[in-house]
């Protein structure tokens, strides 16, 4: 596996922390180029599109979320649904791979594993996932509240549950969920975790987008009264006449700071300037796209960075579907990627997924 580059730690430079917050720690560099791909078009268990990706670093597997599939029969259902009806449902599938040697080059290999069915927890934009022993944890949305006017839904609140492979469904009504109110009031909870440092990061709507990061035995035991760092999500400033207004598709916390990532498939077309008498403009050319990514200091609130990405570019169908940390060896935790989820496949309801990363690191 490649190697971090970590830039500008000159001699005598330590660890020291911020007067206010958390801790200072390396920034990746999410500017310049990508690494090789980790995975490439690979299959998932379902046909749809991935939502978001997660790492256990400590047993070396993979996870991606993606909404379940038009025309499946689960288990307690009278007939197959389609899957408009499973976004509103918010029903989703988690596909696991356990990740075997990586190449010298930073690729990897893997198989599926396993795979789960969750009903009635949300659109999937983002989980943790924490080991445990052998075991793997994943945190994610539940209590799917249902979006009519957009056919979609979103999650009230955050569970914490056992990856088991069956194609029995998880409810969101099962006893064996651990559930959370991390933020009374909020809705659009998703989650995600900082593997480096064990902090849960939660990601929620209340009079804006927010972001909120604890410490993770802490929140597993239900304590959520002392966040260490809470901040507004910032608005990206980028061009607009060019890249449109992009999705929000990801984010993953390393540290001090939080990396978000926004974007649209190719030949994706918006009204740009909310002005209805001019047309519409396609926003993610392909052989370019519109995705970014961005770099937020947790301590400020304040974006570092933002950067039009090219990862990936050759993909024949390339959507950006999360963020996430990896840590290539567990014996090293101080050695780190930034991982980008991309839907790929050209045949609507047969997508593959591709995983490309950065991992230049820099002490500021």
């Amino acid at each position: 596996m490649t190697a971090l580059s970590v830039a500008g730690i000159g001699a005598g430079a330590g660890p020291a922390s911020a007067a206010d917050g958390l801790p200072a720690s390396p920034l990746i560099r999410v500017e310049g180029n990508t690494g090789p791909a980790y995975f490439r078009e690979v299959a998932v268990h379902e046909g749809t599109v991935i939502q978001s990706i997660g790492f256990d670093n400590v047993n070396r597997r993979l996870y991606y979320a993606q909404l379940i599939g038009g025309g499946r029969q689960l288990a307690g259902e009278s007939a197959p649904l389609s899957g408009g009806t499973r976004d509103l449902h918010g029903d989703l599938a988690i596909t696991e791979w356990t990740l075997g040697a990586d190449a010298a080059d930073g690729g990897g290999t893997g198989r599926i594993t396993g795979y789960m069915y969750l009903r009635g927890f949300g659109h999937g934009v983002g989980f943790g996932v924490e080991p445990s022993g052998t075991s793997t944890y994943l945190w994610t949305e539940v209590d799917a509240v249902q979006d009519t006017a957009n056919e979609t839904s979103r999650g009230r609140r955050l569970c914490r549950f056992k990856f088991a492979s069956s194609s029995t469904p998880l409810d969101a009504t099962s006893t064996s969920l651990q559930k959370f109110t991390p933020v009374p009031g909020s809705v659009n909870n998703t989650a995600s975790i900082d593997p480096i440092n064990n902090r849960l990061v939660v990601r929620y709507s209340l009079n804006g987008m927010h972001y909120r990061i604890y410490d993770l035995a802490k929140a597993r035991a239900g304590d959520f009264g002392t966040p260490l760092a809470e901040i507004a999500e910032p608005a990206i400033s980028i061009d607009r006449n060019r890249f449109g207004k992009p999705s929000f598709q990801g984010y993953a916390v390393a540290g001090q700071y939080l990396y978000m990532l926004h974007g649209n498939s190719y030949g994706y077309t918006q009204d740009h300037d909310d002005n209805p008498s001019t047309p519409k403009i396609v926003i993610s050319p392909p052989g370019e796209g519109n995705t970014h990514l961005t770099s937020v200091d947790l301590n400020t609130g304040s974006i570092v960075t933002t950067f039009h990405s090219k990862a990936g570019y050759t993909l024949p169908f390339r959507e950006p579907e999360g963020l996430a940390i990896q840590i290539p060896q567990a014996s090293r935790p101080d050695v780190f990627r930034l991982c980008m989820g991309f839907a790929s496949g050209e045949t609507p309801g047969q997508r593959e997924a591709s995983v490309y990363y950065k991992d230049s690191l820099i002490q500021l």
